[in-house]
């Protein structure tokens, strides 16, 4: 579990989330996966992901969609 805090110019805490493993592993594999989308424009193909469970790959969905807009 992550803690991000925003913090002011005056050092007071504005904000706070509490984001956990799964989701931080979920963002840096969407980045990911958008570079590799990139980079195959210029290429072939992008590598296949790895295959979660329903739930974990609607959760992931969920996040990602989240990224992109």
């Amino acid at each position: 579990m992550v803690k991000v805090i925003h913090v002011a110019e005056d050092g007071t805490e504005t904000a706070a989330i509490e984001v956990d493993d799964f989701t931080i592993e979920v963002v840096y594999s969407g980045i990911a996966e958008m570079l590799r989308e990139a980079a195959a424009s210029s290429n072939s193909a992008a590598e296949p992901s790895g295959e979660l469970p329903r739930a974990a790959r609607q959760r992931r969905e969920k996040i990602l969609s989240r990224i992109r807009d």
